[in-house]
């Protein structure tokens, strides 16, 4: 379903087999093959915040009017500001029940704390001066891109 008129992402395989008559080949028959889709852990995740975010940002502040003036970047935009403001959000929060703890206001929960742990271990360890070239290099060619198809 290319249009996405369902919300699924329907997949199916097939393999052909000539149909032969008298040693000439008439026809073909395809198949349907069992399919098991599998992606790894960041896939997965990625792909349940995009159908997350489908209906856009739930915070909208009214800068929203100022993001489209910018032709043909409002989607994009909107879709990153979005992600980074929930991002601050969910940092707030753990930085907010670390301090609970630290300051002995919640008691502490260990499944919690491995959880937090195990979330902060999966991010790659990045200097501050790699991440910023590699961001603004990124950055260039998005709008290197977006110039170009203007």
């Amino acid at each position: 379903d290319t249009s996405l008129v369902e919300d699924t992402i329907a997949l199916k395989a097939y393999v052909s087999s000539a149909v032969v008559l008298d040693g000439e080949t008439m026809a073909n028959m395809f198949h349907e093959l069992k399919l098991l889709l599998k992606s790894s852990e960041s896939e997965r995740i990625v792909l349940d915040e995009m159908i997350k975010n489908l209906g856009g940002c739930d915070d909208s502040d009214g800068g929203e009017e100022e993001e489209k003036k910018i032709e043909g970047k409002e989607d994009s935009t909107l879709g990153l500001k979005c992600s980074m403001e929930k991002l601050l959000s969910m940092l707030e929060t753990a930085s907010e029940y670390i301090g609970k703890v630290v300051d002995g206001e919640v008691e502490a929960d260990d499944a919690i704390g491995r959880q937090i742990a195990d979330t902060l271990s999966s991010v790659p360890r990045i200097r501050p001066e790699v991440f910023d070239k590699m961001f603004n290099d990124s950055l260039q060619d998005l709008l290197m891109v977006t110039y170009l198809s203007n």
